[in-house]
């Protein structure tokens, strides 16, 4: 497998930038043509922010219902999106993946959904597609690195030159109200988990210009001053970090129980959803953490370090934490939606 690697040494420099082959299969059109590396996990049906209470069952090529719906991409117009959600529960019907009544639901709340409309609700944009292009918008600094993979994930990796922390963020866009959605795997062998997060609203890695972030390492920028949505199901106890997956990190921390683990090599879904100042972290179609970000907070345990006061932008940048040497954690499908008309 060839792999493109980004990292850098503590001086920003990158270390290696390799060629890549990733095919990344494009949305399936029918049932039958339908094959998911990365199944959507989510317990039931969902059109965007309408949600069917169908159970989101397993069909064709390991996809799930909610796969198949393809409700995420931006439609031409609404009556298409109907037509593909008809043509899709059809054929799950005949298969019995669904029954007629649940098909008559699926349809009622397709067409209530708005998707598709002018005034409808916003599509999800693709940021990370696992393909060299889209790698190649996001920039690195740190001292472990992230590796492309041909299967169309990334992967945090040791570096050469050793290091710290290492931070992998989306340098195209600054994004103010929005839903983060990616897919996150724990890949560590052994019996031990790993440690990593998804940095929000943090306002660049350059320490000259952030002066406020109290860092002269620019991954450290986005720790300071921006919120951590951690990712670690270490058991309780382990002697690693307490704060388990989805806690914003040392404002709104979750234990394991809260963070609703899953066994490793298990592909997660995680939905980041910031509006205002409000944050909601979602693991698997379920709500696990909210978080009001209001000025004030200190950092518990960190008194030098920046409270919630110095982290009130309104807009910032997104981004992927290598923690660790020993922390294997792989990422896909990353994909962010406009949620400024939801204020």
């Amino acid at each position: 497998m060839r792999t493109q690697i980004r990292a850098a040494a503590l001086t920003g420099s990158l270390l290696a930038a390799m060629a890549v082959t990733t095919s990344v299969a494009a949305p399936p059109a029918t049932a039958e043509q339908a094959s998911c590396t990365a199944p959507d996990a989510r317990p039931t049906v969902r059109f965007l922010d309408a949600d069917s209470g169908v159970p989101n069952r397993t069909a064709a090529g390991g996809c799930t219902v909610n796969d198949l719906v393809d409700d995420e991409k931006a439609w031409s117009d609404h009556g298409a999106f109907v037509a593909h959600v008809g043509k899709i529960t059809r054929a799950l019907t005949g298969s019995g993946v669904i029954s007629a009544q649940e098909r008559a639901t699926l349809m009622k709340t397709a067409a209530r959904s708005g998707i598709g409309r002018p005034n409808g609700p916003s599509p999800y944009r693709t940021i990370f597609d696992g393909t060299r292009a889209s790698f190649e918008k996001w920039g690195y600094v740190g001292g472990r690195g992230f590796a492309l993979r041909d299967d169309g994930s990334v992967v945090t990796v040791n570096s050469p030159a050793g290091g710290g922390l290492g931070l992998l963020w989306y340098t195209a866009e600054r994004f103010g109200d929005f839903s983060l959605r990616l897919k996150f795997r724990d890949e560590r062998a052994g019996d031990a988990r790993s440690n990593s997060g998804v940095f929000v609203r943090f306002p660049g890695v350059d320490p000259a210009a952030n002066p406020e972030c109290k860092t002269s390492d620019p991954a450290w920028v986005a720790v300071n001053c921006g919120h951590e949505i951690q990712i670690n199901d270490t058991p309780e106890g382990g002697g690693d970090d307490p704060r388990k997956t989805g806690s914003v990190y040392g404002f709104a921390d979750l234990d394991l129980a809260h963070a609703r683990p899953t066994a490793k090599g298990v592909w997660n879904d995680l939905e980041i959803r910031v509006v205002g100042q409000h944050y909601t972290v979602i693991r698997n179609g379920e709500v696990i953490n909210e978080f009001d970000n209001v000025p004030g907070i200190p950092f518990p345990g960190r008194p030098a370090d920046p409270g919630t006061s110095g982290r009130q932008f309104e807009r910032g940048y997104v981004g992927l934490q290598n923690h660790d040497g020993a922390s294997v954690v792989a990422f896909r499908d990353i994909r962010v939606r406009d949620l400024t008309e939801t204020r």
